[in-house]
C-alpha cells in the first residue's frame, strides 16, 4: 500500500523521521550516514555496495508488529494510546491513522482506546509506578493474515477481559484475529514484560512464511519486522557465501531461527544461539515444522554458550541486537578462525565498533551493503562479509647486491 500524503500524526509522533522527504533523498541520506561511520572508524571495505531500497508498494504498511503505549499528550489530559512524542518521552501521541502499519492495527488501537476510556481505566505512571494501563501489542502474519492482540496492564485494577475480547472479535477487519491475550506486568522497567499471560481467545502465536519456509512466532518472540524486505536481505546475504554444502554454520543471536533454517537447507549442520527463551522455543518448533533435523538451538548468552562448546564451525553468521556484540563475544567468535563471518546489523554504529575489534583480530570487511528495510524512519540494516586475513607464509629478504659483492671481494682479498 502506497501513501502520497504526509501522515497526520507527523507533527508530534516520534515514529517517523522522513515523512514528506523524497524517497531517493532518504536513501542517499542513509547511505551517506553509514559511509560516514565507516570513514570515521577508518574502516575501508574492499567493496561498499549502494544501499538497497524498498519498491514503492512496500514503503508503507510494512510493519508486522507494534508496541503501543498508554499515556497522555499533556499532563493529566485525556487518555492516549500510541507512540512517544518527539523529544518528550513522557507524552504519548494517539496514532490511529499510522501509515506504516496495516489498517487493521489502527482499527484495533482505536477500539481499545475507546473501550478503556469509556470504562475509566487510567494509565500506568512510569515514575510513580501507580496506575493500570501499560501497552497494547499487535502482531501480524503478513503472508497468512493472522493477528495477535495483547493488552498489557498492571495488577492494580480489574480489566473487563470478556467485553474487550468480544469487541475485538466483532470488529470489521481485513485480517483474522487468531489470539487475544491479557498480560500482567508489575515490573518497574518501561518495557513490555510478562509476569502472567492470560490467553483470552485462540492461541498465543501466529504463523508466517518466509522464503518457502513456515514459522511459528510466539507473542514474546523476536521476528523480523518487515517480511518482504528481510527476504531480499537474507537471500542476498547468504549468496555472499557461495557454498554451504557439507559445512557447519553457527547462527548467533538467531531469534526464531529464520536465517538458521534458510542456511540449513544447504548446510550439513546449523547451531543457533539466542538468549530469549520464547524465541528459542519458536526456533525449535519451526525446525520441526519445516522438517529440518540438522538444526540445534541453544538458549543462552552467546559468549557463555560458545565458551562451553567443543564443536567448531566453518561459517559464522551473527545478527545481534542494536547494542551489537560485547568485546568478549567478538574475541571468542574470532578465535574459531573461520574464513568468513557474515554480520547482519540493525545498527551501523555498533557495527563499526565491532568491526574495529574484529580488525584487531585479523578480520577485514570484504563487502558492505546498507538496506533500507524501514522507509520513513531513521533505521538502517547493514550486511557485512568479513574475511580472515591469511598470514603470509613467505619470508621476504631484501638484499643489496652491491654490498653483497663488496663483502665477498673483501673476504677474497683477505685470503
Amino acid at each position: 500500500m502506497e501513501q502520497n500524503n504526509i501522515c497526520r500524526h507527523n507533527e508530534f509522533c516520534g515514529g517517523c523521521t522522513y515523512q514528506g522527504t523524497d524517497y531517493g533523498e532518504q536513501l542517499r541520506t542513509k547511505e551517506s550516514a553509514v559511509r560516514s561511520l565507516f570513514s570515521s572508524a577508518e574502516i575501508t571495505p574492499a567493496q561498499f555496495a549502494p544501499i538497497e531500497g524498498c519498491p514503492g508498494e512496500q514503503r508503507f504498511g510494512y510493519r508486522n508488529k507494534m508496541e503501543y503505549t498508554f499515556g497522555d499528550m499533556v499532563k493529566d489530559g485525556p487518555l492516549c494510546l500510541g507512540m512517544h512524542k518527539i523529544k518528550n518521552f513522557m507524552s504519548i501521541v494517539t496514532v490511529d491513522e499510522c501509515q506504516l502499519v496495516h489498517p487493521d492495527f489502527n482499527r484495533i488501537l482505536r477500539f481499545t482506546l475507546d473501550f478503556c476510556t469509556d470504562r475509566g481505566y487510567v494509565k500506568y505512571h512510569k515514575k510513580s509506578h501507580l496506575g493500570f494501563l501499560r501497552n497494547l501489542v499487535v502482531r501480524r502474519g503478513v503472508r497468512t493474515g493472522e493477528l495477535l492482540v495483547n493488552i498489557v496492564t498492571s495488577s492494580q485494577s480489574e480489566f473487563d477481559e470478556e467485553a474487550w475480547k468480544e469487541g475485538l472479535l466483532a470488529l470489521p477487519l481485513d485480517c483474522r484475529i487468531v489470539g487475544i491475550m491479557h498480560t500482567l506486568n508489575d515490573g518497574l522497567a518501561d518495557t513490555v514484560a510478562c509476569d502472567e499471560l492470560r490467553l483470552l481467545y485462540g492461541r498465543e502465536y501466529y504463523y508466517e512464511e518466509l522464503l518457502g519456509l513456515q514459522f511459528i512466532v510466539h507473542e514474546f518472540a523476536f521476528f523480523q519486522t518487515n517480511v518482504d524486505a528481510v527476504e531480499r536481505l537474507y537471500s542476498e546475504a547468504l549468496a555472499l557465501i557461495p557454498d554451504l554444502e557439507g559445512k557447519t554454520v553457527f547462527d548467533l543471536y538467531c531469534g526464531t531461527g529464520t536465517i538458521s533454517q534458510i542456511a540449513a537447507r544447504s548446510a550439513a549442520r546449523v547451531l543457533g544461539v539466542e538468549i530469549v527463551p520464547e524465541s528459542v522455543e519458536s526456533a525449535r518448533e519451526n525446525a520441526a515444522l519445516n522438517g529440518l533435523d540438522n538444526c540445534e538451538f541453544v538458549c543462552g548468552d552467546v559468549f557463555a554458550v560458545l565458551d562451553t562448546r567443543q564443536d567448531k564451525p566453518d561459517v559464522i553468521i551473527v545478527d545481534p541486537p542494536r547494542a551489537g556484540m560485547s568485546q568478549e563475544a567478538v574475541t571468542r567468535i574470532a578465535s574459531y578462525g573461520v574464513k568468513q563471518i557474515l554480520y547482519i546489523s540493525c545498527n551501523p554504529k555498533s557495527l563499526v565498533k565491532n568491526l574495529a575489534w574484529f580488525a584487531e583480530l585479523g578480520y577485514e570487511a570484504e563487502y558492505v551493503r546498507p538496506y533500507d528495510n524501514f522507509p520513513m524512519t531513521r533505521h538502517v540494516e547493514t550486511v557485512c562479509l568479513l574475511s580472515n586475513r591469511k598470514p603470509d607464509t613467505k619470508v621476504r629478504i631484501d638484499v643489496d647486491l652491491e654490498d653483497y659483492y663488496r663483502i665477498k671481494d673483501s673476504k677474497k682479498n683477505q685470503n
